[in-house]
């Protein structure tokens, strides 16, 4: 997938671009767990089965998403908004331990249930029956940290290949603003993410989703903050997410 970065701006400063981490066709990608992170091996080994590669029928495009919960025969999943559209076909790619670096599970289709493009971020429902997928926790209200920095961890598909964990150090939590858009609050993390990585969750030291992965600029990650994911969320009645 390929959109053009949206250029932002931070209150009375005029700011760079910010790049969206999506990619048309995969390379080679690392080890799949990180050494010396806030989470065990165990636990980034359950965020990884929880994080399904995202390929679309827009060239082959290449994101990646987090099940967040499951109701009534439906995997509910988040990504960026800029990963997914209406009107593209799209294939979830579900990956075990066992079965690592090749996928043990294909699901095409799901239904775009809601997408913002401010702040970044949409959910999708997927049929999966009374066959439940693994599912990754989503923080609710204060729960998140609030000293920076901070140690956390990333999930994502680099360069369209397999998911896999990378420890993150959160910066700051930033006011930004795309074009024609209201501000929105993003995560800043002190290294860029590949490209690919887009739509996958960043975790906290309990393995709850915070935040989304979104953008760079200068070298440094944007991951759609949780206030904001909550804030799109309980509108359309879905608190049960973080309420469960």
């Amino acid at each position: 997938m390929s959109r053009k970065p949206f250029p932002i701006r931070t209150p009375r400063v005029i700011a760079p671009i910010l790049t969206l981490l999506v990619v048309a066709a995969p390379e080679a990608a690392n080890p799949a767990v990180a050494v010396g992170t806030a989470l065990s091996v165990e636990a980034q080994w359950k965020a990884i089965a929880a994080t399904p590669r995202v390929v679309t029928g827009k060239n082959d495009a290449f994101g990646t998403a987090a099940v967040v919960g499951h109701k009534d025969g439906f995997a509910y999943l988040l990504t960026a908004a800029h990963v997914v559209d209406a009107f593209q076909d799209r294939e979830f790619h579900f990956f075990t331990r066992d079965s690592y670096p090749q996928p043990a599970r294909k699901e095409k289709g799901g239904e775009l249930l809601f997408r913002s493009e401010k702040p970044d971020f949409a959910l999708v429902r997927l049929k999966v029956g009374d066959d439940r997928l693994p599912e990754l926790k989503l923080a609710g209200p204060g729960q998140r940290p609030k000293k920076f920095p901070f140690a956390a961890v990333s999930v994502g598909c680099p360069f369209g290949g397999w998911p896999q964990a990378r420890a993150e150090t959160v910066a700051a939590k930033l006011l930004k603003r795309a074009n024609d858009v209201p501000e929105a609050f993003f995560w800043q993390t002190a290294a860029k993410p590949e490209k690919g990585r887009s739509g996958g969750p960043l975790l906290d030291a309990d393995g709850r989703i915070i935040g989304i992965c979104a953008a760079t600029q200068d070298e440094k990650g944007y991951f759609t903050h949780l206030d904001e994911i909550l804030a799109g969320l309980k509108p359309a009645k879905y608190e049960w997410l973080w309420a469960k």
